[in-house]
């Protein structure tokens, strides 16, 4: 018993011994063994490739729809339309502007005087303690008040009086303020503005009728004399004289809006001598435009999603597919855009067709461009409901409306609206695809741990088999010397 005991300490082969001495199995051949479970993991990463590939589609579908909307906005902007090109035989002398409801014309203007405003001076501001070096921001040191009077010359108008209160710590700056600030006292509101503007030049108040024309303004008050107006200088407003088509006319102001409907006249310099023409003509650039971005941006994706539903050459062995070939959702949104794009409620004679849009059997959209500037011509406003008619209420915040514009919107918002509770079928389809990749990592983690428990299996079973081997194969070397031992005794 001895014997044995010894031999199997002496000749025994430890568990540590590294796998394969004996068996030749490594873990190269586990590695082997595991390749079909691998296998089963890269299947699943392929889906989940391919949902990936899919879900990259939607988005870059979803992006494009977006910028064909951007598109449709600007034909939804008041400001696309209606705009107009202006022209002065004399800039620096005077411009017009028109807004979208003026009239094309041209007018000979002759600018005899510009309006001027009324204003009164007063002398230099000194402190109630007889200091004449100050600054505006110096406390005066007067209490009391000061009323200002304004009104036209003629009594066309209610003579306006404000009443300004002063403290003692009161600046120069703080009376101009308050002056700035007064409010019409006939004004229950009191919102409306009195109409006066103060400014503080070389320690003096100057005060001016925002108003143009010939007023007088009249200074009043117990400080009147303290603020510099016992001794002050007046310079009387006068209208603005001129001749519009060989009509004499006088306005109180240099931009007189109530000459042409719609139109704005702004006076820069005066003289009597000298005619200027100005014109305005509508500016149909901006619609032309704002029409040809949107073509190009609908065929921009309509071009894509071809390319996304594209079946390739089934016949080839190496055939490429697009990332949604056969999504009956995209085939879906591609045909709504088809029958949207030249639908829209006719306005006056106004349809898609009759602005020259129109599609060839490639599914291309294209402008006849000559057609659209005809109806432009025609029937401008026409136009602009036919893209949209704004219904939005006035305290809405969401442009609501109808027209081509708006419908096709509404189709592009069935897909790429993301506000929560009514989301579109593009965030609907991500998510979907979201869960089936969250699913599809829950079976990768399966059968990851499942990998791991049969290396470790096999990597304790092998490397038991190598060192019940190594012990037998010790046994028998053992063996073997001991009987040749006796065989040389003998």
């Amino acid at each position: 018993m001895s014997s044995i005991t010894t031999s199997t300490t002496a000749g025994s082969v430890s568990s540590s011994s590294y796998m394969g001495q004996y068996t030749g199995i490594t873990s190269d051949t586990i590695d082997q063994l595991l390749q079909s479970d691998e296998l089963r993991k890269t299947v699943i990463q392929n889906k989940i490739d391919k949902i990936n590939t899919k879900s990259q589609a939607w988005t870059d579908i979803s992006t494009r729809l977006s910028n064909l909307t951007s598109k449709l906005e600007a034909l939804q902007d008041e400001g696309t339309y209606g705009t107009k090109k202006v022209t002065s035989s004399d800039d620096a002398s005077a411009t017009v502007s028109g807004t979208t409801d003026s009239m094309e014309g041209s007018y000979d203007l002759i600018i005899k005087k510009l309006a001027k405003s009324s204003k009164i001076t007063g002398a230099v501001v000194s402190k109630a303690d007889g200091t004449t070096k100050i600054s505006t921001k110096d406390a005066l040191g007067y209490s009391g008040k000061l009323t200002i009077t304004n009104g036209a010359t003629d009594g066309s108008d209610k003579a306006l009086t404000v009443e300004i209160d002063v403290k003692a710590t009161d600046s120069l700056k703080d009376i101009a303020n308050a002056i700035n600030n007064a409010k019409d006292p006939s004004d229950k509101e009191g919102t409306k503005s009195a109409g006066l503007k103060a400014t503080i030049v070389n320690n003096q108040l100057v005060i001016t009728s925002e108003e143009m024309g010939k007023r007088t303004l009249t200074i009043g008050g117990n400080l009147k004399d303290s603020l510099g107006f016992k001794d002050s200088k007046t310079v009387e407003g006068q209208s603005a004289e001129f001749t519009l088509d060989g009509i004499d006319m006088t306005r109180n102001s240099n931009n007189p809006t109530d000459v042409v409907e719609g139109v704005t006249f702004n006076f820069k310099k005066a003289d009597a001598l000298k005619p200027i023409t100005l014109s305005l003509t509508n500016d149909t650039d901006k619609e032309l435009s704002a029409v040809k971005d949107f073509v190009s941006q609908y065929n921009s994706v309509m071009s894509f999603l071809s390319e996304k539903m594209d079946v390739g050459d089934p016949s080839k062995s190496d055939n490429t597919t697009g990332a949604l070939a056969g999504d009956s959702t995209l085939i879906s949104l591609q045909s709504k855009l088809q029958s949207t794009v030249l639908g829209g409620k006719s306005v006056n004679g106004v349809s898609a067709s009759t602005l020259g849009l129109s599609v060839d059997r490639n599914g291309t959209l294209s402008l006849d461009e000559s057609k659209f500037k005809a109806q432009l011509a025609k029937n401008p406003n026409a136009v602009k409901d036919f893209f949209f008619v704004d219904t939005s209420s006035k305290y809405s915040t969401e442009k609501t409306g109808t027209g081509y514009t708006a419908d096709f919107k509404a189709v592009i918002d069935r897909y790429t609206s993301t506000k929560s509770g009514s989301e579109g079928v593009i965030s609907l389809r991500k998510s979907s695809y979201q869960n089936e990749i969250k699913d599809y990592n829950k079976q990768i983690e399966r059968i990851t741990e499942q990998i791991a428990a049969k290396r470790a299996r096999y990597v304790t079973m092998f490397t038991n088999l190598d060192t019940a081997i190594g012990n037998l194969q010790s046994q028998f070397s053992y063996f073997q010397s001991q009987n040749s031992s006796s065989s040389s005794n003998s």
